[in-house]
């Protein structure tokens, strides 16, 4: 009776869940900094490199089982010169942000052809948003606008000493007047007049605290999130008004696998570092309650997936990545998602599918 019940014991064991993100090799060697897909199974990866000339572009018609890469996007662009965050409306309609420039393409990545920016050029670009087929920004050193579908683009501000050295590192807009910036230093800033000017929005930072923010996104007019260094997760749940921190669940410190020696000890003293904090570098939501985010650990180049279902108040790590920088996140729904990155390792560069 004895070994039976062990035997019981042991078949009733609970099996652990399968790891629903799916890793696709991929032949390159590239920072992918945008992800978008118009549907379950059309998407876009874009980023670039220094052995990259003019940046990269993948392309994927089966849900990112596999890929088409094409270098040399950008028009006269050297190693380096890469793209960034993208935006595609159908099929067909694209736009990418490209250094100074905003690259529309009308052949779903085929070819690529630059915006106007007339002017003066105020500095780099990094980060685009849509709203509807002709209204548009993008952010970066400046704030940039159009109205005709990115054919061409108006400086709204760019950085000086009295907005703060502006950097914007991600911009989400709500409708055509309602915006949001985050930047360095823990800079979260928001606009009530489509952009022109910008107000500080304090967050609940510990005294010393200024992160780095790295992403924001709006399930709706009321819920929000923003992203950081150390681990940084704040929630609105009032249009912006008020922020709170969501930390729990999150691996702000990474936790070390059974097996693997700890961290070796400086053998001067004074040189000893603390490890690498989590960076959650982007941060995406199907509905007001799911969503994921991507971090990395920059110092053991290991990255991690979390998954909320409760709006953030509890996260959890839904997948382990070692080798790769996750820095760039796409949620179409909550059976569809995509993440990429930068390859730290060795082993093959990968792209992360998640389909149920």
């Amino acid at each position: 009776m004895v070994v039976l019940g062990a035997l019981l014991l042991v078949g009733c064991a609970p099996r652990r869940a399968p790891d629903p993100w799916q890793t696709v090799q991929v032949p390159t060697d590239a920072d992918f900094r945008g992800l978008w897909f118009t549907d379950s199974l059309n998407g876009w990866v874009t980023g670039g490199g220094w052995a990259i000339d003019g940046g990269v572009v993948g392309r994927t018609r089966d849900g990112g089982r596999t890929w088409r890469f094409t270098s040399g996007v950008v028009f006269g662009g050297g190693k380096g010169d890469g793209l960034a965050r993208v935006q595609f409306r159908d099929s067909l309609t694209g736009r990418v942000t490209a250094g100074e420039r905003i690259l529309v393409t009308d052949d779903g990545g085929e070819s690529w052809r630059p915006g106007r920016r007339p002017g003066l050029s105020q500095g780099d670009l990094y980060d685009l948003q849509f709203i509807d087929a002709r209204n548009g920004w993008a952010a970066g050193a400046a704030i940039v606008r159009t109205e005709d579908g990115g054919e061409t683009w108006r400086t709204l501000t760019h950085s000086t000493a009295e907005n703060g050295y502006l950097s914007a590192n991600a911009i989400h807009f709500l409708d055509a007047t309602h915006g949001w910036l985050a930047s360095h230093s823990g800079l979260l800033q928001r606009s009530d007049d489509g952009g022109r000017t910008w107000t500080r929005v304090a967050l609940p930072l510990r005294a010393g605290e200024h992160p780095t923010l790295r992403d924001i996104t709006f399930s709706d007019d009321q819920h929000g999130w923003v992203v950081g260094e150390r681990g940084a997760i704040f929630h609105t749940a009032d249009g912006g008004a008020t922020w709170v921190p969501q930390a729990q669940g999150v691996p702000i410190v990474r936790v070390i696998p059974k097996g693997e020696p700890r961290r070796p000890r400086e053998v001067v003293p004074e040189l000893e570092t603390e490890p690498d904090r989590l960076t959650v570098w982007a941060i995406r939501f199907a509905d007001a309650d799911h969503g994921w985010a991507v971090g990395s650990y920059p110092d053991v180049a290991e990255s991690v997936v979390l998954r909320t279902d409760d709006g953030g108040a509890s996260w959890a790590v839904e997948h382990v990545e070692p080798g790769e920088n996750l820095q760039a996140l796409f949620v179409l729904d909550r059976d569809h998602a995509w993440a990429a990155g930068e390859r730290a390792r060795r082993r093959p560069q990968v792209i992360l599918r998640y389909a149920r």
